[in-house]
């Protein structure tokens, strides 16, 4: 049975106030936005797969924060172990060929760290694509890009939790690391629901997103009960079963 799986990675960077600072002595028009002052502060990766007949199954979701690792090159070496440890499972980011990848590169560069494989350049590479840029798949051969939390919104996804969604400061209490980790956790499972669309609208056999929906944030709910995003997830699953319903009728 054709069954595709992914892992949906999401990154949390904070820009380093020094190197900042470093390269504004040598250009003062560099700004905060520069890919090279940026640094993860968090990451999480959702694992989760469709098969043949449209049906979900989800593996770990699983994140880190500089908080609990202690520095960035821990959070690191815990990130790109899971992903080396999946290495048959391509990588899915939205954006991430933009800004993600490119900080993961440079901090891998600053601390002797390999890569795993789905992120190591490979030119002129064959087959599968170890890493998916779910943006650059929307965009397609167009100029403009659309920003995950727009796509979220066109799909139909609450408010409240496409609110959640953009980028959050750099945490100053241990309560607002553990807010962090429920952000970027929340992050991966909207990239997989959006990719779950993307994959219905490519024509994907026996998928459909209403049942695919409800299994994506069923399982996620099972995983983290907890999370502060819980009961706008259970809303929407409400909101899903009932669309369900009235088809049914």
């Amino acid at each position: 049975m054709n069954t595709k799986t992914y892992l949906a990675l999401d990154l949390e960077l904070f820009w380093d106030e020094n190197l900042h600072e470093a390269h504004r002595a040598m250009d003062p028009k560099s700004d905060r936005r520069a890919t090279a002052v940026k640094r993860v502060m968090a990451a999480s990766v959702f694992e989760f797969s469709i098969d043949g007949e449209g049906r979900v199954s989800t593996g770990d979701i699983v994140s880190w924060t500089e908080f609990g690792w202690g520095d960035e090159e821990a959070l690191l070496h815990q990130l790109f172990d899971h992903l080396r440890a999946r290495s048959h499972i391509p990588v899915l980011t939205f954006g991430g060929l933009a800004t993600d990848i490119p900080v993961l590169v440079l901090a891998a560069m600053q601390y002797g760290v390999s890569l795993p494989p789905q992120l190591i350049d490979q030119p002129g590479r064959k087959g599968p694509r170890p890493h998916l840029d779910l943006g650059l798949m929307i965009r397609g051969g167009g100029r403009t890009w659309s920003h995950l939390s727009q796509v979220l919104l066109r799909m139909g996804i609450p408010d409240e939790l496409v609110v959640a969604k953009p980028g959050v400061s750099r945490p100053k209490l241990d309560a607002e690391w553990l807010t962090l980790r429920d952000h970027v956790e929340l992050d991966c499972l909207l990239l997989a629901l959006a990719k779950t669309a993307w994959l219905g609208a490519q024509g994907t056999d026996a998928l459909r997103f209403g049942p695919a929906a409800i299994a994506l944030c069923a399982a996620f709910l099972r995983k983290r009960p907890q999370h502060i995003m819980a009961p706008m997830i259970i809303d929407y699953v409400m909101e899903l079963e009932a669309g369900l319903r009235e088809l049914a009728a």
